[in-house]
């Protein structure tokens, strides 16, 4: 009986599974079952949640939908989960006003719940079958069509919010992350300026210095906030936080340059940095330029291994680095142009 019940009904959330869906649909496909309604429904954002907060709060996020469908369409219906993050939904005996109340219904409602500070929503389409002369794969693939249209309409913005919620909560949980961040992408800006970048460059520049750290939200306190040197495995960890940002950056187009900065601000001028080893020019000019202020932002500040060194030090660090870990032109614009103006006594 069990294992009758796990062939047709998918484990996470309970529903019925792509099998059943399908066989259901031969089944409606009748006279007396029309008109028959078809609600597609495809999850916004469930990738950027995997990424930032892992598989567990994805798969939450899942099972609050899931639930979501059970309270609103009951056991009339057949609602199923069709793919990793995509529902379908059977409505015998319906009609198109009815369709819309449920997308209505279904849709405020899961805007209404959130994970991890991350507002859910979902994309739906939807058709209606009411003679057995008209094409079922036909009218499946309409809804579909109605449903990513709805996607276009809602689905990009949702990834922005999603973007700007996993900053806040990084920052919001890290006070020291917060701080990094909005000095980043500050010092980033003066360099932008300095260099005589155009406004639209710079502004993109400062977003780049604000979110290039967006990765962490991946990474286990312990190992973020651990007060002693890192194991060999712990470090590996905290490298993986630029390929981290770089999917998470990445999910929304506008923030897809962005996404490039984020996994390659800790390449070395010299090509011995990380992920790609990247070299000299290799290295997008955004990146080069975090790289620096991020160094010199790292020292500066109070850390959990340590307190903050001085701005001597750091000026000193970032000349001595000039040419291997540093673009050489990018430091002495920062060093001479940047911090001399500020702190003349640190240079």
């Amino acid at each position: 009986m069990e294992l009758e019940y796990s062939s047709y009904h998918d484990y996470l959330t309970g529903l019925s599974n792509r099998r059943e869906y399908y066989e259901q649909f031969k089944f409606l496909d009748q006279p007396s079952y029309y008109p028959l309604g078809i609600i597609v429904m495809d999850v916004n954002g469930l990738k950027i949640i995997n990424d930032a907060f892992g598989h567990t709060a994805g798969d939450q996020a899942l099972r609050t939908i899931a639930n979501i469908f059970k309270d609103i369409l009951g056991d009339d219906n057949i609602v199923a989960r069709v793919g990793g993050d995509e529902f379908s939904i059977l409505v015998p005996n319906t009609t198109l006003e009815k369709l819309e109340n449920y997308k209505e219904k279904i849709y405020s409602s899961i805007t209404s719940h959130n994970i991890n500070n991350i507002k859910l929503s979902i994309a739906i389409g939807y058709n209606i079958k009411r003679n057995v002369i008209e094409d079922i794969d036909e009218l499946q693939r309409l809804a579909e069509n109605r449903m990513y249209k709805h996607k276009t309409l809602v689905g990009s913005g949702t990834r922005s919010s999603a973007i700007h919620a996993i900053l806040e909560t990084l920052t919001r949980k890290y006070g020291v992350e917060k701080k990094h961040s909005v000095q980043v992408g500050n010092l980033c800006k003066q360099i932008g300026e300095k260099m005589n970048l155009r406004g639209d460059e710079i502004k993109e520049l400062e977003q780049a210095g604000l979110f290039h750290d967006i990765g962490k939200i991946s990474i286990p306190d312990e190992i973020l906030m651990k007060p002693g040197k890192l194991t060999d495995e712990e470090f590996k960890v905290i490298k993986s936080h630029t390929e981290v940002g770089y999917q998470i950056l990445r999910a929304a187009d506008e923030y897809s340059d962005l996404a490039i900065y984020a996994l390659h601000h800790h390449e070395k001028w010299d090509g011995t940095g990380y992920p790609g080893k990247l070299k000299g020019n290799e290295i997008p000019l955004f990146a080069r330029i975090i790289t620096v202020v991020d160094a010199y932002e790292a020292m500066t500040a109070d850390r959990p291994y340590r307190k903050r060194l001085s701005r001597e030090y750091a000026v000193s660090e970032i000349i001595r680095c000039s040419g291997t870990q540093f673009d050489p032109k990018i430091a002495k614009i920062f060093v001479e142009k940047v911090l001399e103006e500020q702190w003349p006594e640190a240079i």
